[in-house]
């Protein structure tokens, strides 16, 4: 509860500061790709807080995408570890189902303990 209160006080700021950013700079700006200058046909207009925006978008999503790229080690440790905690729980399981098994058996036929008493005895 407390959190959706926290992410409301700080979200609906944000997002009213947002809006009038958008608003305050909607006229156009132009936009060359040319570094020289010689040719203006690599330019275009666009307006400024649609450019902002779409710069902090492009580095939210590369920021993203470089350490998505960078923990891809850790994610591949963290896989190789899960499926060996599995092998060692099935073997574990396995483990115990012989033993399980071993123990009815020794049951059944009547030596328990007691034949080990009497085989250390000898």
């Amino acid at each position: 509860m407390i959190s959706r209160i926290l992410i409301l006080v700080l979200l609906v700021p944000l997002a009213i500061l947002l809006i009038v950013f958008c608003v305050a700079n909607r006229q156009l700006v132009p936009v060359s790709l040319d570094p020289i200058g010689n040719l203006p046909q690599f330019a275009f207009s666009a307006p400024l807080f649609i450019l902002l925006m779409g710069a902090v978008i492009l580095g939210v999503v590369l920021g993203g995408l470089g350490t998505w790229l960078t923990q891809a080690h850790y994610r591949r440790k963290s896989w190789k570890r899960k499926y060996e905690v599995e092998r060692l729980r099935r073997e574990a399981d396995e483990s115990r189902a012989k033993l399980r098994q071993i123990e009815e058996e020794r049951a059944r036929t009547g030596t328990g303990s007691t034949a080990l008493v009497s085989s250390r005895a000898a």
